[in-house]
């Protein structure tokens, strides 16, 4: 059985779904598949992959990754930021982040402005 995932890739990113500083795009993917799926099918490189977002839930972050593979359900919306989109670090603090992001952050210590 396969699921529709929609997805929204910002800046740079944009080029694996046709765009050139947006693009939207709807990719099926085979039921029980997980964000690391979504990212393999797209293409995307993790040095490449800025803030992942699903369903409005931050689940990665540029210079981390949590190695989590979120399971994606029919009707989700992934938002996938380069990383030359980065929204303000002011704004970090209060959102809602997943389990996986959560784990890695309290393994590693808080977000960075930078990462080397």
């Amino acid at each position: 059985m396969m699921i529709k995932i929609n997805v929204s890739l910002y800046g740079s990113l944009s080029r694996f779904g046709g765009g050139r500083h947006v693009a939207q795009l709807d990719i099926e993917l085979e039921q029980g598949a997980g964000k690391a799926e979504l990212l393999r099918q797209l293409g995307i490189p993790e040095n490449e992959r800025g803030y992942l977002f699903i369903n409005a839930m931050l689940c990665e972050v540029p210079g981390i990754s949590t190695g989590a593979n979120e399971l994606l359900k029919d009707g989700d919306h992934v938002g996938i930021f380069s990383v030359d989109r980065l929204f303000p670090f002011q704004y970090r603090d209060g959102l809602p982040i997943s389990d996986g992001l959560r784990k890695t952050l309290k393994e590693n210590g808080a977000m960075h402005h930078s990462y080397k």
